[in-house]
């Protein structure tokens, strides 16, 4: 009885957890591949590779932050013509292009 009760439990946890390239509308949520290095930042024309399989290239930059982020929550949001990328730590909302 036991065992069913967590086997339930781990279904339900598996069917309601987002997915890794979860949308809503005009938003898209993923995991970022790359790693941001803090002395570095995210620099115009920074490849950006999301899990999604989707490639983005940043159209400005930001220097916002204070550590490394190393494969961070990424958030695409699409207004009007332009993509916007909010990267987890960062603050500032970072202009991007799709590139496939």
């Amino acid at each position: 009885m036991k065992t069913r009760w967590i086997g339930f439990a781990l279904v339900a946890l598996a069917l309601l957890s987002p997915l890794p390239g979860h949308a809503e509308g005009n938003t898209k949520y993923s995991q970022c591949l790359n790693t941001f290095k803090e002395k570095d930042g995210i620099q115009t024309g920074t490849i950006v590779k999301m899990a999604t399989g989707e490639v983005f290239e940043t159209m400005n930059s930001a220097f916002s932050y204070d550590k490394d982020l190393v494969s961070p929550i990424c958030t695409i949001i699409k207004s009007g013509r332009y993509s916007y990328l909010l990267v987890s730590g960062i603050s500032k909302k970072i202009m991007v292009k799709r590139l496939n």
